[in-house]
């Protein structure tokens, strides 16, 4: 979650059982039919997919981060995208033999012994990066915004390349919406993806990203208000929704793009009989011009419902 790095924690990102990561990629496999050789696919192993999708999941993490200009998040993001190449790195290097326990060998000797083997795109910028993580790490030396994204895009270049070098699994069909907690967002964002890829009408496309969100933002305001303060207002101004909208701001309080997105949204509520029968978002701010745009937009809602969702309770979610 974002003010903790995903690369710090120990465990991976729960993930439903019946929402494991979907991966359309397959290995051939030569078989022998009637005397005649043709491919048939085998399935990736599931551990492979989930760790695949945990690595990228990381790094869109300090893709996120690379965005904003604090010192705290040119910290994750440099962090965070280190940790997805090596954990890239360190999954391919399994195929090694090692002096020692590969858990004991460093970064630095790991990549140069599997680019002894196979070049590596960008070898000497993957080095630099392992420099200005220690560098931050070490000696609290942080670099500009600029060298950031430059290595934040270097690391993109690497796991995207890697993936279907060392794996042949293309990085775009990871699917970080199986990782959703919720099961009514994870089907509205996955309704808007396939919108996006058939270039449905943008404002449509960017109506069904957005409610995703305001899913999301509704499911936190229900937790983070108190019930106990019902019918209580201060100048027109619902007491529960204040305590709500309050604790949101600290929620979010250390990824200001997030908190901006979500407090862009708010509700109209359906009444009967004084009583909510029923919400719907809405949004603020400019509909999407182009496809690269409405992806950008999904791209950035999908990263900051999994950056926060695990800030909430599990009981806070909903089954699909």
């Amino acid at each position: 979650m974002r003010g903790q790095s995903l690369a710090e924690t120990d465990g991976k990102p729960v993930i439903e059982e019946n929402a494991k990561p979907e991966i359309k990629v397959a290995q051939p496999v030569e078989v022998l039919v009637k005397e005649q050789t043709v491919a048939v696919t085998a399935p990736k192993s599931p551990d492979l997919v989930n760790t695949l999708t945990y690595i990228k999941l990381v790094y869109e993490h300090a893709f996120a981060h690379s965005k904003n200009k604090s010192k705290i998040d040119l910290l994750f993001a440099i962090h965070d995208c280190h940790s997805a190449v090596e954990k890239v790195l360190r999954k391919k290097a399994q195929d090694t033999t090692f002096n020692t326990a590969l858990r004991k060998i460093g970064f630095e000797e790991i990549i140069k012994s599997i680019n002894e083997k196979s070049n590596i795109p960008d070898y000497n910028h993957l080095l630099s990066l392992n420099k200005i993580r220690n560098d931050v790490e070490h000696s609290n030396i942080i670099p500009d915004s600029d060298t950031v994204k430059f290595h934040v895009k270097i690391a993109e270049d690497f796991i995207i390349w890697s993936f279907k070098q060392y794996f042949d699994v293309n990085y775009d069909d990871l699917s970080l919406e199986n990782m959703i907690h919720d099961g009514a967002i994870r089907k509205c964002l996955k309704d808007a993806k396939d919108m996006i890829d058939k270039n449905a009408d943008l404002g449509e496309t960017t109506k069904k990203t957005l409610e995703a969100l305001g899913a999301f933002k509704f499911l936190a305001f229900g937790y983070l208000s108190d019930s106990r303060v019902n019918g209580i207002s201060f100048g027109g101004i619902d007491f529960p929704n204040l305590l709500a909208d309050l604790g949101l701001k600290i929620l979010l309080a250390d990824d200001e793009n997030a908190l901006r997105r979500m407090m862009s949204i708010g509700s109209s509520f359906t009444m009967d009989k004084g009583v909510v029968v029923g919400v719907q978002s809405v949004y603020s701010g400019p509909v999407s011009q182009n496809k690269e745009e409405a992806q950008a937009l999904y791209d950035e809602v999908v990263s900051i419902i999994l950056i926060h969702q695990d800030k909430l309770p599990k009981s806070v979610w909903r089954k699909e």
